[in-house]
């Protein structure tokens, strides 16, 4: 019976996070944990803050942000290399938005364990600072009518404000231009409670064009005959179909976003983007 108590013993003094022979202090790490805050966004629970996409680069992690901002990167278990453990070294986590500046941060790695910095993250993961990220482009978008009664067969107007932090901006939105005016289109309808695209509006002779965008405010106006859209009853996100004309985003970014992220389509949902407004309700 001693030697099983005395067993039992070291089995629980080794299955401590501290080397109980004095080694240094070791902890199981699993997650990186931390929390992003928007500019021009108020703090939660008065804005939302989620979306953003958290992506690290060398480690082959991503996820999202939460609606108070927080995120979670889950890493390999296994403190060996040849499990599947992170080899040593410096790792860029990055967080993205479509129409905000990237910020990062550089973690390192040493024996599979996180490294402490004081000013950064400790060794549970907890990175012990907000992450800000600073705004290129607000975009709001107002609809009229906001509700969508039976029997209604009139003109809808989307009406897109485009706010410039940071110009010079240019945008590949889709128009018509023709001698005397450009007319806008390009409009995604997604079902709230599902996520899905129930219904696109586009005009035929349409095409993506870059535009620039000036300060301080441009408004772009697209209307559509409501006659031929069949909504079935529900709560929608009007999303406008454009891209800010950016050259910064790594390519192991848009790689996560997946085929088609930046196309006229469902695919487009994919990207992280942060707008107000475009709510539409159909009774």
């Amino acid at each position: 019976m001693k030697r099983i108590t005395l067993l039992s013993t070291i089995l629980i003094l080794f299955s401590c996070t501290e080397n109980p022979f004095g080694g240094k202090k070791k902890i199981a790490n699993r997650t990186i944990t931390g929390r992003v805050v928007l500019d021009h966004v108020e703090s939660y629970p008065n804005g939302f803050h989620d979306g953003v996409l958290v992506w690290s680069e060398g480690l082959g992690l991503h996820a999202t942000t939460d609606i108070d901002g927080t995120f979670e990167l889950v890493l390999p278990a296994s403190s060996e290399q040849s499990s599947g453990a992170i080899v040593d070294g410096d790792y860029t986590i990055h967080f993205f938005l479509g129409n905000y500046l990237i910020s990062n941060i550089s973690v390192s790695f040493a024996a599979g364990q996180i490294v402490n910095d004081s000013k950064l993250i400790n060794l549970q993961g907890e990175i012990s600072r907000d992450i800000s990220l600073t705004r290129i482009l607000g975009v709001h978008t107002s609809i009229s009518p906001e509700i969508i009664t039976s029997g209604f067969d009139s003109e809808v107007e989307v009406i897109i404000e485009l706010t410039p932090d940071r110009p010079p901006i240019f945008m590949n939105i889709r128009k018509v231009v023709t001698q005397r005016d450009e007319i806008y289109t390009g409009l995604l309808f997604k079902d709230e409670k599902t996520n899905n695209l129930m219904y696109s509006f586009d005009i035929d002779t349409a095409s993506t064009m870059r535009e620039f965008i000036a300060g301080p405010t441009k408004n772009i106006v697209i209307n559509f005959d409501y006659v031929n859209v069949n909504l079935p009853t529900g709560n929608y996100e009007v999303i406008p179909y454009f891209m800010i004309d950016r050259k910064d985003i790594p390519q192991g970014i848009l790689s996560v976003l997946g085929a088609g992220y930046n196309t006229f389509s469902e695919n487009f949902f994919n990207f992280p983007f942060y707008r107000t407004g475009g709510k539409l309700v159909v009774q």
